[in-house]
């Protein structure tokens, strides 16, 4: 039999075929706009979402002096030179922000709750800061004056209450803010002495709190209940945190803690530049010193956190010395700045007698 030849698409067929392909080609160009606008849906999305972390880079400077004022009393002395408070921005990031922090050197993201604690509100956490921040000047302020023998007029000591558990003993009998200066009748003047006073009683006992509230004085019975976390241990069911009592100076003093931008960390070098302010002595001689540190109204310096963030923006500043807190000087070092000496503080006595041990 003989094979009969192909047969060759007709022009009709050809023309079909053609057509029945040419569809494919603008699939692909369809395909990668919807999922440009996809992606673009999903990174607009992710932008207003953010993250359990914080980012915290450098923050601004500020020359401490510029915040401090003093009227009525002693001289004061221009500076010579330069004495710089340290700051660290904060802000809760995004998942972009948060890969951009991990990538520059700079930044460190740390944990939401590092910064803000679960259940405070960001209303709640700046009220906080706020509070500490008047603290620490009028402790600041304090310290100074012990430091230079300036006599003061304190009230009352006591333990500040910063928070009251919800259902617990003291719950609708302390408050928020209340100042606990008495256990059983006997002063406490630290966290140390009012934790043993209560510690020292039994579950179940009826214990008299004698506490300041606005201004005034009160005698409150709790019944102590038994420690959430430590069994067989009474508790009050209370925040305590540090307090600092209002005093009557000899002069006016005032830092202007809003626009210094300085928080609780602020606190040794508001202090060190009010103590150079009034002293004749020229205690900084011309040098750019940078610092950072709490500070207690009895001249105590204490940690602060960012201390990396807080080395780099003093050196960005031109500063050649650092002053940080003794537990922060390992961190501080190992920042790894050329060009910068770092001087671990753990009073304001040793501020002042550093800064005057530094060459003019």
């Amino acid at each position: 039999m003989q094979d009969l030849p192909e047969a060759s698409p007709s022009r009709e067929d050809s023309a079909g075929s053609e057509h029945s392909r040419q569809p494919t080609g603008r699939v692909w160009p369809l395909a990668a706009a919807a999922g440009l606008v996809c992606s673009a849906v999903v990174a607009g999305l992710l932008w207003f979402v953010t993250v359990p972390y914080y980012a915290m880079w450098p923050g601004p400077i500020g020359e401490v002096v510029d915040f401090v004022t003093v009227e009525g009393g002693p001289s004061v002395h221009p500076l010579n030179g330069d004495l710089y408070l340290l700051t660290v921005s904060l802000q809760e990031v995004n998942t972009f922000a948060l890969v951009e922090g991990w990538l520059d050197p700079s930044v460190d993201v740390v944990p939401r709750d590092l910064i803000r604690p679960e259940g405070v509100t960001p209303e709640e956490h700046r009220e906080r800061n706020l509070q500490m921040m008047d603290r620490s000047v009028d402790s600041a302020i304090l310290a100074a004056l012990e430091y230079l023998g300036v006599p003061v007029t304190r009230a009352e000591d006591g333990v500040l209450v910063v928070s009251v558990l919800e259902d617990g003993p003291a719950a609708g009998i302390l408050e928020h803010g209340d100042v606990v200066v008495a256990v059983e009748h006997a002063p406490v003047k630290s966290l140390e002495e009012a934790t043993d006073a209560i510690g020292s009683r039994e579950v179940g006992d009826i214990v008299v709190l004698s506490i300041l509230r606005e201004e005034e004085r009160y005698d409150l019975e709790v019944i102590l209940a038994e420690h959430l976390e430590k069994p067989g241990r009474p508790m009050v069911g209370v925040g305590l945190g540090d307090y600092t009592p209002p005093v009557e100076l000899p002069f006016e003093i005032d830092i202007d803690r809003a626009t210094s931008g300085g928080g609780p960390s602020a606190g040794m070098m508001y202090a060190l530049g009010l103590i150079d302010l009034l002293t004749e002595e020229d205690l900084v001689r011309g040098n750019i010193i940078a610092g950072t540190g709490t500070i207690s109204s009895d001249g105590h310096v204490g940690p602060v956190g960012g201390v990396r963030q807080k080395v780099i923006a003093a050196q960005n500043a031109g500063a050649r010395y650092i002053l940080v807190p003794q537990e922060n000087y390992p961190d501080a070092v190992a920042a790894g700045r050329d060009g910068v000496e770092i001087m671990a503080i753990s009073s304001i006595g040793e501020a002042v007698e550093a800064v005057r041990g530094l060459p003019a």
